[in-house]
């Protein structure tokens, strides 16, 4: 087992990021590394047109905490 409990959405991560005090309060006690998130997650996160290079920093900082599943390719 590699220790992930939650998958957190993009809505989840944007409130964290922007210190939505729900979003802290859920996951309150809950270490960022039991956290993952998808690619399209991370995608998400990192399209929108107007992000600063710092925002984009921001949230880097924030996913590197966490577990990214990436879609593993299996050829056959």
């Amino acid at each position: 087992m590699n220790g992930l409990s939650y998958l957190l959405d993009t809505n989840t991560i944007i409130g964290l990021l922007k210190g939505n005090d729900e979003a802290i309060s859920i996951l309150s006690g809950i270490s960022l590394p039991a956290c993952g998130f998808s690619a399209i997650t991370r995608m998400e996160l990192l399209s929108y047109p107007d992000l600063t290079m710092d925002e984009e920093q921001t949230i880097n900082r924030l996913l590197d905490r966490m577990t990214h599943l990436a879609r593993r390719v299996v050829s056959r």
